[in-house]
C-alpha cells in the first residue's frame, strides 16, 4: 500500500515530509490553494525533488448537485478544470466530497453528477474517490457506498470520521459491503469529544480492532495520513502505526 501525507494548501511543506511517505495530498481550488496560484510545472518539479507522487483534494464547499442544473453544470466545469491541473502535476487520485443541497441525495440526478466527475477523472488517468464525511455533515456512510456503486465510482473511506459516525462495527460492515470500491483511505486519530485529525495512537480510534478489515482493502488502495500537523515526529509515528496495523 502506498502511504502519503496531507499537506492541504501548504504546498511549501513538501520538502519537510519525513522519509517513508510516497506521495503528498494537496488541496487545490476555492477555499484552499486557488488554481491560478498553482504553477503545475513548478509543483511537479518540487514533487520530483522530494521523491513524492501526488494526490489532490478537490474543494468541498460547492455541492455537486442542487435543484439548479446551471449551477451544477458550472461546478462540474470548474472541478473538471481542477482535474486538468491534477493531471498536469501527475496526480493519480482526486478526492471529492459528494455534497448535495436541496435534492434527494440518492436521486438519478446526483448519481449522474458523480458519474460525470468520475468519468472526467478516468479520461485523465485519475481515480476520483468520493469521501465518507457523514460525521462532518456530509452524506451518511451507507449512502456514499450506494452512490459510488451506482455511479461506477470509487470511495475514499475516512476511517476516523466513519468510526465516529458508526463505531467500529459499522466501519467493518461498510468494508464488508463496499470494500471493493474503496480505493483510497484518509487515516487520522479521533476522540469522541469531537477532536479529529490528531496523530494515530492518540484518541479513541480502535485501530487494532479495525486492522483486519482495513488490511483486506490495503492491497489495492492508497492511504493518506491526514493528521493536521507539520511535526515530522507525529506524521512518521502515525504512518508507522498504520503500517503495522494493516501488515500485522
Amino acid at each position: 500500500m502506498k502511504i502519503g501525507a496531507a499537506v492541504g494548501p501548504y504546498h511549501d511543506r513538501l520538502g519537510d515530509l519525513p522519509v517513508g511517505f510516497e506521495f503528498a495530498e494537496l488541496a487545490v481550488g476555492e477555499g484552499e490553494r486557488p488554481a491560478d496560484a498553482v504553477d503545475p510545472d513548478t509543483l511537479r518539479s518540487r514533487l520530483t525533488a522530494a521523491d513524492l507522487g501526488a494526490t489532490v483534494h478537490l474543494p468541498y464547499r460547492q455541492p455537486l448537485a442542487t435543484p439548479v442544473p446551471v449551477l451544477d453544470d458550472a461546478t462540474t466545469t470548474y472541478l473538471t478544470g481542477l482535474l486538468d491541473l491534477a493531471a498536469a502535476i501527475g496526480a493519480e487520485i482526486a478526492v471529492a466530497h459528494p455534497r448535495t443541497r436541496g435534492v434527494d441525495p440518492t436521486s438519478d440526478a446526483v448519481i449522474d453528477r458523480l458519474s460525470t466527475l468520475a468519468e472526467a477523472g478516468r479520461d485523465r488517468d485519475i481515480t476520483v474517490c468520493f469521501e465518507t464525511v457523514g460525521y462532518a455533515g456530509g452524506l451518511s456512510l451507507d449512502r456514499v457506498g450506494h452512490l459510488a456503486v451506482a455511479a461506477d465510482a470509487a470511495v475514499c473511506l475516512d476511517v476516523g470520521y466513519a468510526y465516529l459516525e458508526t463505531d467500529a462495527s459499522g466501519v467493518k460492515s461498510f468494508l464488508n459491503s463496499y470494500g471493493d470500491v474503496v480505493e483510497h483511505l484518509h487515516v487520522h486519530g479521533v476522540r469522541r469529544r469531537n477532536d479529529t485529525h490528531i496523530a494515530l495512537g492518540n484518541g479513541d480510534l480502535p485501530l487494532a480492532d479495525l486492522s483486519s478489515a482495513l488490511a483486506d482493502v490495503a492491497g489495492d488502495a492508497t492511504a493518506t495520513i491526514e493528521v493536521f500537523t507539520d511535526d515530522a515526529y507525529y506524521l512518521e509515528a502515525s504512518r508507522r502505526r498504520f503500517t503495522e496495523a494493516v501488515e500485522a
